[in-house]
Order: structure tokens, then sequence, then C-alpha cells
């Protein structure tokens, strides 16, 4: 090795750099190495920035392990590096992407972990730039799907409330549960275990049913797998449902609400987007074709379609589910709101106070419908009405006082018009005694607590309502920003701990 120079080693560099922007970027990292050899090895400043400029060199390449090792070798060397973080960071995503197959989530994940510290380090250092903002959205949408894929292969069966259960039920009218049937079998004491509020029961009586072949054997599958639904074992559920569809020969009412289940499961996975929102659509579009009246079909569809933002699609499928069935409180109320957003988006002051009169009709109408409580306080709200909103909160949670999470839309409400965060949480908590198993109290706790920068009691409550949910789409959410408040705490706390290093000095 030859003569350690430091302006040699800095002349070197600068060559590199003139390379580096001609795109030759072999030669770049030949230089580089070169200047590495060359720099005094006790000036770890140029060191660091050094090692950066190679690993750029080596992204661009896509030899992304060199380009990592660099970025380990300069973060080292001076641990408060922010442009060294940012790349390790942006290399690490780039690795985590390109592994596929449930073979490599483990890695993957790990990838997204460390990316997310990195960036957030960087943030902590320097604050939070617009386009690492995009970037921090980018990772926490792949890193919360691949935990929630995860997560889901290894759930527990879990039974949510028993008001969640029942509010289910609401999106359908024509579920085969509710049909009428004969004699005192398994599956009809499935049925009067429903009615009786004793879900436990459920699934054993089915497989009592499905074991002995009986007469409702069809309608058993069913049953089971709504309810594997409802236990979040949502693969099994899939399977069954297929069962179910494959079986159901010429009973549409059986095939059609299967139907409606399994493509709502396919839209809420956390696989592949496009290829889930395909299979979602072929299952309701076949459901409608087999039963063009169903409202079931259209208000569920409906639904999908607002989640997918194919905002007249949706519009479309609720006005003719209402239109089919007055009675269906849910599809009726949702009709109400999404004519209200449509108001919203045309401006039009009239039609928005035509649909706050229908909204006074559909509480008549529908006293014990939870949504209309809820959608309408949030229309009042969008017109600044907060008291007229709470009043909603007010009386619906009356009605029924077993909804916690309208007791804790009203104690937003309250902290939108008080401040009192102290206050909103001691009514958050008293929403957590009605309903232990309120994921939207927890995860509404795990917000005020990121707001507050209180990141490991958001991480805390986080972790209570991720097992709450039913869904990957919606446990995808919640790692999201449950790992957003962890990288924080890690990266502060890593901060604090570190010596003061020698951070960026502009040498690159």
């Amino acid at each position: 090795m030859g003569d350690k120079s430091l302006d040699k080693a800095l002349d070197i560099k600068v060559k590199g750099n003139e390379l580096f922007k001609q795109n030759d970027f072999e030669k770049a990292i030949e230089l580089y190495t070169e200047a590495i050899n060359t720099c005094p090895p006790h000036r770890q400043v140029e060191l660091a920035v050094i090692y950066q400029n190679r690993a750029a060199a080596n992204e661009r390449l896509e030899k992304y392990e060199a380009g990592l090792k660099d970025c380990d070798q300069s973060i080292k060397l001076n641990n408060r590096y922010g442009k060294s973080l940012d790349r390790r960071s942006k290399i690490h995503k780039k690795i985590a992407i390109a592994l596929s197959g449930d073979e490599n989530i483990t890695k993957k994940i790990e990838h997204l972990k460390q990316s997310m510290e990195d960036v957030s380090m960087v943030a902590q250092l320097e604050g939070y730039k617009h386009e690492q903002l995009l970037f921090v959205d980018e990772v926490l949408k792949h890193l919360g799907s691949a935990l929630a894929v995860v997560a889901a292969k290894k759930r527990d069966p879990t039974l949510p409330s028993s008001h969640t259960i029942i509010q289910y039920f609401t999106s359908f009218m024509d579920d085969p549960l509710f049909d009428c049937i004969e004699g005192d079998g398994p599956y009809a004491k499935a049925k009067k275990s429903y009615e009786e509020n004793e879900f436990e029961k459920i699934i054993p009586f089915c497989d009592e049913e499905i074991t002995v072949n009986g007469p409702y054997t069809l309608k058993a599958k069913l049953l089971k797998a709504t309810f594997l639904v409802l236990t979040k074992q949502l693969e099994e559920a899939l399977k069954l449902l297929s069962t179910v569809i494959e079986e159901a020969g010429d009973e549409t009412k059986v095939k059609v609400n299967a139907l409606v289940k399994r493509g709502a499961l396919y839209i809420q996975r956390c696989h592949d987007p496009q290829s889930d929102a395909t299979m979602s659509y072929a299952d309701f579009n076949l459901a409608a074709d087999l039963d063009p009246t169903s409202a079931d079909v259209l208000m569920n569809r409906g639904q999908i379609n607002l989640l997918l933002d194919n905002f007249q699609a949706a519009v479309d499928d609720l006005a003719k589910a209402s239109e089919l069935r007055p009675d269906f409180a849910l599809a009726n109320v949702q009709k109400l709101y999404t004519d209200f957003l449509a108001a919203q988006i045309a401006n039009d002051a009239n039609r928005i106070d035509e649909i706050v009169e229908n909204f006074k009709l559909a509480v008549d109408k529908y006293p014990s419908c939870v949504e209309v409580y809820a959608l309408y306080a949030k229309v009042l709200q969008e017109k600044a009405d907060i008291d007229g909103a709470d009043e909603m909160y007010k009386k619906g949670s009356e009605l029924n006082p077993d909804n916690a999470n309208l007791i804790v839309h009203r104690a937003l409400l309250a902290l939108q018009k008080t401040g009192d965060v102290e206050s909103t949480m001691s009514d958050i908590n008293r929403a957590i005694k009605v309903d232990e198993k309120c994921e939207f109290a927890y995860e509404t706790i795990g917000q005020i607590e990121i707001q507050r920068d209180n990141m490991e009691a958001a991480v805390e409550a986080f972790d209570k309502a991720i097992p709450l949910v039913n869904t990957e789409l919606e446990m995808a959410h919640l790692f999201g920003l449950r790992e957003s408040a962890y990288a924080k705490m890690v990266s502060k706390r890593k901060l604090q701990e570190l010596p003061t290093g020698m951070q960026d000095m502009g040498l690159d």
C-alpha cells in the first residue's frame, strides 16, 4: 500500500466524482477505492464521505450488497452522517422490494425495518423533507403489508365483541342464516345460538351438521366460513367459501352470499393488489349475474368501489341497492353519505341541505342502525355544526350503549372543540371498558400518543389494536402506524446513546 496522503486522496475522490457525473460508475468505484486506500485512517470524516460516494456508485450499478457494506463503513466512521443513512435506507428498500415469495418475507421485513430506522435517524438529525415523507409512506406500505401477511398465518381464533358480530350481519338482508328452517338438528342449534348471542357455539354446531351430512350441510359450511372470517381465520375461510361456491349447484342464494363474502376477502388481503381486485370484482359480478336484484351484492360491491376509489360506480351500486330495498338500513344510509360527498365535490349547497334533511328522516326510519348516527354526525361535522354532530353521537350511544366506536368518535369531536387531550383520553378509556375489543379506541390512543411524541405508548396501543382487526388490510394499516412510531422511538434512543459524532460536513 502506498503513502497515505489526505490531499492525494481528496484529489482522487474529486476525479471519481467527475466520472460519477459522466455515469462511468465502474471507473468511479476504482478511483473511490484508490482514494480510500490513500486516505490516512485517522481522517474519519473524509473517509466516511468517500465510502458514501462509492456506495452511491454501487447503488447505480445495482450492486446493492456492496453499497450496503460501504454505507455501513461510512456510518461506522461518522455515526451521524445523514447522507450515508439516507443512502442505506434507500438501498435497504430496493433490496426489500426485489424480494418476493413467502420464503423471502422475513428478509424483506428486516430490510424494510432497517430502512425505516435509517430514514427516521435522518429525520431526527435534519428534519423530514417532502421526498422523504413520500419515501416513508411507501416503505410503511410495503412493511405493513408484509407484517400483516406473516401475522395472518398465525392468528389465534378469537371472536370479536357481540356488537361487532351483529354489526357485520347488517351488511346482508338476505343472508341464508336468516332463512326459516325445520327441525332441531345441529344447524338449527347453530342458528339459535346466533339469535341468543352465544356465538362461540356456532362453529362446533356447524361442524356437527357437516360431519353427519345433515340437510343443511351447505348452509352450515357457509355459516362456519362466515364465523371463520369473524374469528380472523381468513385463509381457512377463503377455502371453505370456495367449497361452498363449488357445491352450491342451484342453491343460488347460498352461492351469491358466498361469492359476496369471498369477494370481500380477496380485496382485504395484502397479496397482489391488482390480482386481488380482479378476483374480487369477478366474484361480485358473477353474484350480480346470478341475482341482478340482490341488494346485498350491490351494497357490498358499492363498499368495495369506495375502497378502490371508484366513486361513481359506488354511487350507482348504492343507489340501486337502496332502490331495491328501502328497508335495507345500511345501504340507504351509505347511499345518503355518498350523495353528500358528491354534492360536496359539486359544491352544491342546496343539495347538501336536502341531504341533511334526508338524514334527519333516516334517523327516525332506522333508529337501530349505528351507521345512520355516525355518518350523519360526519356530515354535520363537515358543515361545522359541532354541537349537532355531538348530539348525533350522543343519541347513537344512548340507543346503542355497547357501541364503543361512537364513544371514541364523540371524544375526538370534543377534542376538536376543546383541545383537552386528557379528557379525550379518559373518554376513550371509558369506551374500552364498554368494549375491550374496540380496535378503534386503541388505534386512536396510538395516534394521540404520536402527536404527544410518546412513541413507546403509541407502540403499546397499536400492539393492542392489531390482534383485534379482522383483515390483512386493516392489520397492514396498523402495522404501518406501529412501525413508524417504533422507528422514531428507536432512532431517538440511538441518537441519545451515540457519542456526538461528526455529522455531515459537506465534503462530498
